[in-house]
């Protein structure tokens, strides 16, 4: 019994070190979103507004639609040095290439 009491124990203190490390994570992660929010000028945006695109965000998630991916194009080409965007355009302006309607603005 004494083995089965340490093991529950043991299990215990791995469960609560895995949701200190999930808080500490999820922290992180509101930070970098904020840091986003305000390297991108939104970060004074009303909260009806935010709310809105993360709304519309979470449905094309869910629904894993082309919207995903033209939301997928723009954050890429917003966060990739310039450099690699210009290889980047240069390689979707190719003869044959499939990504012209993809690099949209939104």
């Amino acid at each position: 019994m004494s083995a089965y009491a340490t093991r529950i124990a043991t299990l215990k203190s791995e469960q609560a070190k895995l949701a200190q490390r999930q808080s500490e994570l999820a922290a992180q992660r509101r930070e970098e979103v904020g840091r986003l929010a305000e390297k991108l000028g939104v970060l004074d945006t009303d909260d009806d507004v935010l709310a809105g695109v993360f709304l519309e965000l979470r449905s094309a998630i869910g629904s894993d639609s082309s919207r995903l991916k033209q939301l997928r194009d723009a954050g890429c080409r917003f966060r990739s040095p310039k450099s690699e965007r210009s290889k980047r355009h240069t390689a979707d302006a190719a003869p044959g290439a499939n990504g012209a309607d993809s690099h949209r603005s939104l």
